[in-house]
């Protein structure tokens, strides 16, 4: 029996045929996946094969809630999202801030299952236990903001609306979807699988009150933890600059993109975009998600930089569309955020694709021919601005860079070492030659490029798990013990997002001994961090051998990028590149995967006996798969 932190119901929805159901679950269920991430994997592995298209009818999208989200407690405001990723045919997954997994745990699910596709533009509004679908043809072509006023104007003014935009609507594979213009569900094309669907948002309002196993409990430990928190020095700062706090001391050790990963400093531009320029100059106030002290989302209220109805750019962003294509200029930056916020694009992706483009530009393999005139010169603000725009609505060369770094790769051979991408999606704005504890997080996320799947940088920080045996990190240039956190992080960091919750709150000294306490108080169990590692690595374990299943070669794809193995001649991380090929062998050797695939003993042992990892054909690759 449930006893709290979830209602053990799961809405289904086929679009196809208007059929709206439900399920349910168990205690052991809930205890084996967790929720969030964790439930949607155990739900896409489920009904997703290799024949299934990313873009198809046949794909399933999952948006999913864990405990956390019954209580209204700081770090909590979160929701897990995922799918068969359209940008790389392999796991796609992203995590949102927003109102979105409060309000659809109060509306009496803790996730909702969508299949089909919808006949014309549909949205759906769920409002305490019950859903309808309908009809969205007047919102088709409106970006987020729009959309998103027009919904609440004509539904609810206090519902969750999480939309797509153009970009999501003309299935840009790194298409995201905006949670009232606040939080965004950012990495793989999670708002492409939404376009494909026809489906043009979601729409929610709950008034229910979740269960708490223990309130008792839950405040008493809440309120120890939320004393800590409030006087974290990274709380303040975060609460003061946001993320963008972090841009100057990155350029300064290394980590900061700059010019494709090829620049070794770039430190008048770093402090022209970051803090404390970025606060003062845009006049920042916070803007937080659901029951959060930090706020690290920003509102810009200078009316030169207007229209800013959508949250500023972060950190990622003004790395990728900022250092990475050494634009100093914050108002093209701010611009061009705020368009891929409205047409729904990953800031991430989008760096990456235009930084290939203007490297291939550079070097003559582009021309003003391709580009209806546009010069991509590095540090043309105005090249950022408008390249945004043809690929969010397909004009031009931005049909090719809305297919993501592989299709470009593909249309100009050669150009491989200008695409920094792993599975096919954009690394994030984090150099690993900077923080070797970020080799895995490069090279072997389950989701592909990515920063945060395992942010085992903390681990160089000294942000450690003493609860579960690591009490002290290494230095960021010392190989040992790199693949073992990296392997232990991305366990941890798969529970935070099964939860779910903000890991921000873990450099705010929540330790993982706090998260399990409040767990156990939401819930009535009694994890331990033991546990609660364990519950992340079948997480870990079920994404990849979903990637095995939809045709991953490991000893391919999880390999580091040509331009990571050289290293920068000056600056924070001169002279460094890490070694990635001992580093992932213990990674492997930690996960008990014999290059990259899981032992049957492993398996069995975190319950997933009846999983069959099929290592791929030699010849596979990630597009190999049918329409349905």
């Amino acid at each position: 029996m449930l006893k709290g932190g979830y209602w053990g119901k799961i809405l289904w929805v086929d679009l196809s045929s208007k059929k709206i159901s439900e399920a349910t679950f168990d205690e052991a269920f809930a205890r084996k996946y967790l929720g969030g991430v964790g439930l949607a994997t155990r739900i896409v592995s489920e009904h997703v094969t290799r024949n299934t298209n990313p873009l198809g009818p046949g794909n399933v999208l999952v948006f999913a809630t864990g405990p956390y989200q019954a209580a209204n407690i700081a770090s909590a405001g979160r929701c897990s999202c995922a799918a068969r990723a359209p940008l790389s045919g392999y796991w796609g997954e992203a995590n949102a801030g927003g109102h979105i997994g409060p309000e659809l745990k109060r509306a009496g699910f803790d996730a909702v299952v969508i299949t089909g596709r919808a006949a014309n533009p549909v949205y759906l509004w769920i409002n305490d236990g019950k859903a309808e679908i309908r009809d969205a043809s007047s919102l088709w072509g409106l970006d987020a903001v729009e959309t998103t006023a027009a919904l609440k104007e004509s539904v609810d003014a206090k519902a969750a609306v999480s939309c797509i935009g153009p970009g999501g609507e003309n299935l840009v594979r790194f298409a995201c979807i905006a949670n009232d213009n606040h939080g965004y569900f950012g990495r793989g094309g999670m708002g492409a699988v939404m376009g494909s669907k026809n489906l043009k948002a979601l729409v929610i309002r709950g008034t229910l009150k979740p269960p708490i196993a223990d309130e008792g409990k839950l405040r008493e430990v809440y309120k120890d933890v939320l004393s800590r928190a409030k006087d974290a020095p990274f709380t303040k700062d975060n609460a003061e600059h946001g993320q963008a706090s972090a841009v100057v001391p990155r350029e300064e050790n290394g980590l900061l993109p700059m010019k494709n990963f090829t620049m070794d400093n770039w430190t008048e531009g770093a402090a022209k975009i970051g803090a404390p320029h970025f606060t003062e100059e845009l006049q920042i106030k916070r803007w937080p998600c659901p029951s959060c002290i930090m706020g690290c989302h920003r509102r810009i209220t200078n009316p030169k930089y207007f229209p800013a109805d959508t949250g500023g750019p972060e950190f990622e962003t003004l790395g990728m569309i900022g250092s990475n294509l050494l634009i100093d200029d914050l108002g093209a930056i701010v611009r061009a955020n705020e368009m891929a916020n409205r047409y729904t694009i990953d800031t991430i992706d989008l760096g990456g694709v235009l930084g290939w483009a203007f490297e291939c530009y550079e070097h003559g393999l582009i021309t003003k021919e391709d580009t209806d005139g546009i010069a991509l010169e590095w540090g043309s603000g105005d090249a950022l601005v408008k390249m945004t725009e043809k690929i969010a609505r397909r004009e031009g060369i931005g049909n090719l860079l809305a297919e993501g770094l592989r299709a470009c790769v593909e249309h100009i051979p050669g150009t491989q070492l200008y695409a920094q991408e792993s599975l096919g999606q954009t690394v994030g704005a984090h150099d690993p030659r900077a923080f070797w504890g970020q080799t895995i997080t490069t090279i072997a996320s389950t989701r592909g490029g990515c920063h945060l799947h395992g942010f085992a940088e903390a681990f160089d920080l000294g942000a450690l798990l003493p609860e579960i045996g690591i009490t002290e990190g290494t230095d960021r240039f010392d190989v040992a013990k790199k693949g073992y956190a990296g392997a232990i992080y991305q366990d941890i960091q798969q529970f935070w997002n099964s939860l779910t919750w903000c890991f921000f709150y873990f450099f705010s000294g929540v330790t993982l001994a706090d998260q399990v306490n409040m767990l156990n108080a939401i819930t009535g169990w009694d994890v331990t961090p033991a546990e609660a590692q364990k519950m992340g690595e079948r997480i870990v374990c079920m994404q990849q051998v979903f990637n095995l299943n939809m045709g991953m070669v490991p000893e391919k794809e999880n390999v580091m990028q040509e331009r990571f193995t050289k290293p920068h001649k000056e600056g924070g991380a001169a002279g460094k590149v890490p070694p990635w090929q001992a580093i992932l062998q213990e990674y492997w050797e930690t996960k008990d995967w014999t290059k990259g695939v899981p032992s049957k003993a492993k398996l069995a042992e975190l319950g997933l006996d009846k999983l069959e990892a099929k290592k791929a054909l030699s010849d596979a690759v990630a597009r190999d798969y049918k329409k349905d």
